[in-house]
Parts: structure tokens; sequence; C-alpha cells
């Protein structure tokens, strides 16, 4: 019985993930994911900080000596099971390609535009705010075509949702929770002598990112409508 009952749950699952598929919504998680990983690679560059689950993974994987892409995979799969226990509609053919490429992506983007640029460090403050709006309005483009896909949601971006579900405390509530998490573990982290506030990678673009990458989302969803659904 017990193989059966295994076998079933697989073939839900699977049915889930290729369930709504079309070419222009597949196009456009990949698509926004690349553009998306390219963003966070940009903020990273500056110099100037990342939103609070981005930063976490980068500051922690950077204290140990470990790829950004092995890391954010490994702690993904972590919350995957979370939301396998919890959450399983939410998971669809966005959620496995943000989950297992996302971590890579930044990676390896920011590895060319340290190629191409070699480091912001020289940069002026205000070459180093541009670069970091600029890499915000990339970051949400992408945000807002993996979304509005509508095939499922990253692992992470699941906790908020599904507290949504069980408790009276509302999305925004929630999602500041689990942000503050991610900050709260690089906070213990630096006090700890783990890393310092340099390599934190918290700054003032996680401040500006908490408080426009949301109207930054909204409008380019409008746009991504018309030619994603």
């Amino acid at each position: 019985m017990e193989p059966n009952l295994s076998k079933t749950t697989a073939q839900k699952l699977y049915e889930q993930l290729i369930r709504k598929i079309t070419f222009r919504k597949a196009l456009a998680v990949i698509l926004g994911n690349s553009i998306l990983g390219i963003g966070a690679a940009g903020l990273r560059f500056s110099l100037m900080g990342n939103e609070p689950y981005t930063a976490s993974n980068m500051a922690i994987s950077d204290g140990l000596h470990m790829g950004l892409g092995n890391y954010q995979l490994m702690i993904n799969i972590l919350l995957l099971i979370i939301q396998l226990i919890f959450g399983r509609s939410y998971i669809g053919f966005g959620s496995i390609v943000n989950m297992c490429f996302l971590g890579y992506i930044v990676q390896f983007s920011g590895f060319v535009m340290e190629l191409l640029l070699k480091s912001a460090a020289g940069f002026s403050l205000f070459q180093k705010l541009i670069f970091m709006l600029v890499s915000l309005v990339i970051l949400s483009l992408g945000v807002s075509m993996y979304q509005t896909a509508d095939l499922g949601v990253a692992p992470y971006d699941y906790l908020a949702l599904g507290m949504t579900d069980r408790f009276p405390t509302p999305y925004f509530i929630n999602r500041v929770i689990t942000d503050g998490i991610c900050v709260l573990i690089i906070v213990i982290a630096v006090l700890s002598h783990f890393l310092t506030w340099e390599t934190s990678h918290l700054g003032i673009g996680t401040v500006l990112g908490a408080f426009f990458l949301g109207p930054l989302i909204n409008l380019f969803t409008k746009w991504n409508k018309r030619w994603i659904r």
C-alpha cells in the first residue's frame, strides 16, 4: 500500500508542476529569474546592500567560503520541505526554476560584472547609488515576470503566504517577519564575529528594497500581464 501511496503523491505533484504551463508563461519564468538574478548581482556589486533573503544567503555563504549557488540551493531544499508539508498547492514550475537556478544566476552575473567592471570600491557614492537604483529596477522587472506567470512561488516566498493562510496577521506583516528573521540571522552572525558589517550585505539597498520593490513590481506587472497571460 505504501509504494502506491507514494507513487500517487508523486504523480499529483508532477501534474501540478506541468499544470497551466504555456510557452509564454515558461518563458516569463526563465527570463524573469534570469533578470532577477542580474538585479540581485547588481545590488551586491554596488556594495549598498541587498534585500534581506538574498543578503542573508550571500553573507552566510561568504562566511562559509561556499559558492552562493550551492548554499542557496541547500537552503531552498530545506524550505521546500516546509512547502511540501504545508503548501503543496503553491509549488509549480516557477518554484523549481527559482529554487534550483537563481543562486547560480546571481553568482555567474556577479562574476561577469567583476570581470567587466572590476570593483565598485573605486566608484563614487553617487555612482554606487545609481548602480543600486538601476539594479533595484531590474530586480523588480524580473520578479514581476516570474510572479505574473503564476506557475508557483519560491520556497522562501511561500513562508509569508503560508503564514497568511494559517494566522490572522496580514501578508505584509508576515513578510516583514520573514525578512526580519533574515536580517536577525545576519546581525547574530556579525555579533558572534562570524561576519563583519562590511561583509553583511546590509545597507541602504536593503531599506529601499523593503519600501520600493512592491510598487515597482506592481508597475511592471501591468505591462507583463499583456504578453504573459
